[in-house]
């Protein structure tokens, strides 16, 4: 599809929405909101131009023509928002100072003798810097599989004939192992705040840092423990040993000593993640935490300003996440969300069917529909506040309801290479084909729902979040 062709689908769905005439029960500015959102849901899907311009352009639009630069604008003032922006930067400097490479070559000395150790230690790496890294791109694309693929490229393992010797099974193992780490914090993937937002405005619930971390604890942990092992089975490497010593020793020769710039950073990450793990008690906001981070890295010289300058992904993450969130945020102060709740409530009847089974049937609904989207942004922003609002109609438990979502929106994307932006960076060097690849991950979505299903409602429960 052309650029042309994509830029005429972006415009004429949204201007076909307003020759509709208005609900009834729904006021004019709600309805002109709706058409925007939509607007902007389908330049993030079709990306005639990237998501920056195409949120600034339906945000200039929705100023000039609503006459309410507050309500366009909005979102830019959002705590979720300035959350994700920070994370971005906090991810720079593990990136800038060498400390994630550091971590993982140790661990790689400690632990990787042979490839399925070397799978648990790719596991952790990503684990360590998942809660302040929530790009996956940042994370496992730039920080983690560099390393692996250098390992690979050392092994004589590369495309082609020698792939499966190691690589195929590493560029396959850290997909998965990406999407299990990026399900267990808030700032480990960039749409988990845009989920707790719309909980917050749908659901009237607050899912804070700490409780989203305790509630995917034990289901997370359990998928992020098992991942490796039943990769290594389904898709085994033809290298079983390594001198892990050697790539460690080579590693951290490569690197030097540690520096003050990382023992500081190091340092300022334990405390960001105490901040974070006890601001029910403290009271203080995860963001305030996350900004406070940002702010020490650059007084105590741990990252420069010109560094964090070049982070592209966080510079254009806080124009079009901060647009999304604006529009989302008029449309429920717009009422729009009850309407359409209401709406729902008349046109379609729950009567005979369970909550759990309702709950069943949003998950499923949420896994077959990522087959169409290219752009976990687009899946959330979109079908999210729908999957939120069928819910309430149906009067599943919020908690669960929210929770079991936020979790498939991340484990949904293993279904294909192309649900999540680091997927690309993956198959893209071309260890391995489609077909595998799908098949693996259709495997590992199972898995996620047996695990979140039959261990994450329970435990979701004893905690008391239904």
């Amino acid at each position: 599809m052309n650029k042309l062709s994509r830029i005429l689908i972006t415009v004429a769905i949204p201007l076909a929405i307003l020759l509709i005439p208005v609900p009834a029960g729904l006021s004019v500015t709600a309805w002109r909101l709706f058409a925007l959102y939509i607007a902007a849901i389908l330049g993030i899907m079709f990306r005639p131009y990237p998501d920056p311009v195409i949120l600034l352009a339906v945000i200039a639009v929705s100023s000039l023509w609503l006459n309410n630069i507050g309500v366009a604008l909005a979102g830019y003032a959002s705590t979720t928002t300035w959350l994700v922006f920070t994370a971005f930067m906090v991810g720079q400097a593990f990136s800038d100072t060498g400390l994630g490479k550091r971590i993982a070559y140790i661990l790689i000395g400690k632990m990787g003798r042979t490839t399925l150790g070397l799978s648990y230690v790719a596991a952790l790496t990503d684990l360590v810097l998942s809660p302040a890294t929530p790009s996956t791109t940042a994370r496992t694309g730039g920080l983690v599989y560099p390393i692996f693929r250098s390992i690979a490229s050392t092994l004589g393992s590369e495309p082609g004939p020698t792939a499966k010797r190691l690589g195929a099974f590493l560029s396959v193992l850290l997909y998965q192992i990406s999407m299990a780490t990026g399900a267990l914090f808030i700032t480990a993937l960039a749409t988990h705040p845009m989920v707790v937002s719309f909980a917050k405005d749908l659901l009237k619930i607050d899912i804070t840092w700490m409780l989203w971390a305790k509630a995917m604890a034990v289901p997370g942990f359990i998928v992020l423990a098992v991942t490796p092992y039943l990769v290594y089975k389904m898709f085994p490497p033809e290298i079983k040993q390594i001198d892990n010593q050697e790539i460690a020793n080579r590693g951290m020769a490569e690197i030097g000593p540690m520096s003050v710039k990382e023992k500081i950073l190091a340092g300022l990450f334990v405390l960001a993640i105490i901040g974070w793990s006890t601001g029910s008690i403290t009271k203080i906001n995860s963001t305030a935490v996350a900004v406070g981070f940002v702010a020490a890295c650059l007084v105590t010289g741990v990252v420069s300003w010109e560094s964090l300058l070049k982070c592209k992904g966080a510079w254009s993450t806080l124009i079009w996440y901060g647009g999304i969130i604006s529009l989302a945020d008029g449309l429920a102060k717009a009422k729009f969300f009850v309407w359409f709740a209401g709406a729902l409530g008349k046109s379609i009847s729950f009567d005979g069917y369970g909550t759990l089974t309702v709950l069943l049937g949003l998950l499923a609904l949420s896994l077959v529909v990522r087959y169409f989207f290219a752009s976990q942004a687009a899946y959330v922003s979109s079908l999210i506040p729908v999957f939120f609002t069928i819910g309430l109609v149906a009067k599943v438990p919020v908690f669960p309801l929210a929770l079991l979502l936020g979790a498939s929106s991340v484990f949904g994307s293993q279904l294909t290479h192309y649900g999540n932006a680091v997927g690309p960076v993956l198959f893209g060097p071309g260890y391995v084909d489609q077909v595998t690849w799908w098949k693996i991950g259709t495997v590992m979505v199972v898995v996620n729902c047996i695990v979140y299903l039959g261990v994450g409602l329970p435990y979701w429960k004893l905690l008391g979040l239904w």
